[in-house]
């Protein structure tokens, strides 16, 4: 059992605190496989390699360099150096008062829109009074007493409004390097991590949520994450849980942590990460059918995002090398979902097809993308043939939500 520092009241407390200037963000969980702007990504004028950092600004006391394609933050002190094309910021200083200054061959621009000191005021506000609070809070997420699991509604709302929160690079930032506080979201999702009893299935999810979402897209925080074990710490989670809802948090955190990062993709592509998934059986797990569905559905997006060689950072630079360490995982899986993917040709149950084809559609999928990636290691048995085949034949044209089936299956067997 891995074991984590005891909790820092201040630390978390603070972290918790910050929630309350919460807005109105979508899950980033929800978002899983489409479009994201928490980073963008430039190519280096001197190195040719794409580069990619938090989409909006992080500012500190120091001029920093504003890359491209970053929103600034209202309130900045904005300088463009003209002898090197370059945009510069760095927080305003309080007594600075002008509106715009020229300065010998550097342009400054002051930024003081007056909603920008409204703002604070709120901001200092609602810090002020959640301070009476960030006792109980702290007490609930370090001690673990049956006192506090009978609040536990208290502290998921205060985890859903951090989620909102860490969509901020800013917030994610304060969030990822505060090492006492990732320990505590870790804890908190662990169903063995809470005494007398684990906590509610609520609070393990949204712990998760809150760690994937202030890392994904984010190379920096992934890596400052990765390196402080989270992903050991959450491939024990995924052998601890038992609900299908909330292991299908943990298994978005785990995304969100190994996706585009090179030594994270590395270790769980070849390592204990692959067999933690080929060893969970959401069948088996608390939740309803399209819930245990949909977790079926975020393994096999995950296992193609780990073995999808393209996805990789080094794929430009050593695409073959990239492949060949992945080939004995991708053949293992190549079975595995041949496996799951007949069995779902010959047990489908009499319920609505969405629902219905929302498991071997996305086995199928993941098949055809390794049977193109991996095509000495992976090749499809005789009776999934069969099979794959018979399923074309009988499958309604008419059926809209029968397209994307038909077509994945179609695929695999061109």
């Amino acid at each position: 059992m891995v074991r984590f520092p005891a909790y820092s009241r201040v630390a978390f407390a603070v972290l918790l605190a910050a929630a309350l200037v919460s807005g109105n963000a979508h899950t980033a969980e929800d978002r899983y496989g489409s479009a994201d702007t928490a980073a963008v990504c430039s190519t280096d004028s001197i190195t040719g390699k794409q580069v990619c950092y938090p989409r909006i600004f992080n500012a500190t006391n120091e001029f920093q360099e504003v890359r491209p394609g970053q929103d600034l933050p209202p309130g900045l002190h904005v300088q463009i150096d003209m002898s090197q094309g370059k945009k510069m910021a760095k927080l305003m200083a309080p007594e600075a008062g002008q509106e715009l200054a020229l300065v010998g061959n550097t342009e400054q621009a002051v930024l003081r829109p007056a909603e920008s000191r409204s703002r604070q005021r709120v901001f200092g506000h609602k810090a002020e009074g959640f301070r009476a609070q960030l006792s109980v809070v702290s007490d609930l997420a370090s001690e673990s007493t049956v006192a506090g699991h009978a609040r536990s509604g208290d502290l998921q709302r205060t985890l859903i409004e951090m989620e909102e929160l860490v969509h901020d690079p800013r917030y994610a930032a304060e969030l990822i390097y505060d090492g006492q506080a990732t320990a505590a979201l870790l804890r908190l999702g662990d169903p063995q991590g809470g005494k007398p009893a684990p906590w509610s299935p609520g609070v393990r999810q949204m712990a998760s949520v809150v760690l994937g979402t202030a890392v994904q897209n984010n190379p920096e925080l992934q890596a400052r994450l990765y390196g402080a074990g989270a992903m050991n710490v959450l491939l024990t989670t995924l052998a601890h849980e038992v609900d299908a809802r909330a292991m299908s948090k943990h298994i978005f955190a785990l995304s969100a942590l190994v996706r585009g990062h090179n030594d994270a993709l590395k270790v769980f592509g070849g390592g204990e990460g692959l067999k933690s998934l080929r060893s969970l059986n959401s069948d088996q797990m608390d939740g309803d059918r399209r819930t245990r569905d949909s977790l079926e559905v975020r393994v096999v997006r995950l296992v193609e995002d780990v073995l999808n060689p393209e996805l990789h950072p080094d794929f430009a630079d050593s695409a073959a090398a990239v492949a060949g360490s992945f080939a004995a995982n991708a053949e293992v899986w190549c079975r595995e979902l041949d496996a799951r993917l007949s069995q779902a040709l010959v047990s489908e149950e009499p319920e609505a097809a969405q629902a219905l084809y929302e498991r071997p559609t996305a086995y199928a999928h993941a098949l055809g993308l390794l049977c193109s990636q991996y095509p000495d290691n992976c090749m499809l048995s005789q009776s999934l043939q069969r099979l794959a085949r018979d399923k074309i034949a009988r499958l309604i044209d008419s059926e809209d939500v029968a397209a994307s089936y038909r077509q994945a299956l179609a695929n695999i067997l061109n």
